[in-house]
């Protein structure tokens, strides 16, 4: 897979924003890191299906053949950004549930993506990036986190948060985009 400038400039933006969007002074919880980042990864995959995702209210969950398609790209993504890292994982503590041995995330679905979506979803703009495309890049930024944080947690228990994320990314209602266009008469 060929990986973009701008998809890699768009991917350390991620990372940074999720530093500074999910803990304070860059101090972060690194489930609730991981968790946020895939979620957005497997959100941005979900928005390039072209649903109408006003049909359905936040947090529902919408199955799809193409979610079922796409999010192990995701997964690939991963595994191989942390093989080619140095990181080796054990295939025994892989799957099963979410945090497997790890804390739970301190933010919901829901939660923490209505603290990041609308930043990712501007880096993606600045980067001239579809949504594919910012999937990609927050899977890297995921992939990233994951590294960074195996110094906290093993590399397992990471990679078990961001697959279980990916997958509730791409088959849930992510919250509402706000609408940048305000109508004239509105002053705030």
């Amino acid at each position: 897979m060929n990986i973009s400038n701008e998809q890699n400039t768009a991917a350390g933006q991620i990372v940074d924003l999720i530093a500074g969007g999910t803990g304070a002074t860059r101090e972060i919880h690194p489930e609730t890191a991981i968790a946020s980042c895939a979620n957005l990864a497997g959100s941005l995959l979900l928005r390039s299906f072209k649903f109408d995702l006003t049909k359905h209210a936040p947090g529902t969950i919408l199955l799809s053949n193409e979610a079922n398609e796409n999010f192990p790209k995701l997964v690939n993504i991963l595994a191989a950004f942390l093989e080619k890292s140095g990181i080796t994982l054990d295939k025994s503590k892989l799957g099963g549930a979410a945090s497997n041995g790890g804390a739970e995330p301190k933010l919901k679905f829901l939660q923490s993506l209505e603290l990041i979506q609308g930043r990712a979803i501007d880096i993606a703009q600045r980067n001239r990036l579809n949504f594919e495309e910012a999937s990609i890049s927050a899977t890297l930024a995921t992939a990233f986190i994951v590294k960074e944080c195996t110094r906290n947690i093993a590399p397992e228990i990471g990679f078990n948060v961001a697959v279980y994320s990916f997958i509730e990314g791409s088959k849930t209602v992510p919250p509402q985009l706000e609408s940048k266009d305000k109508p004239w008469y509105k002053l705030w």
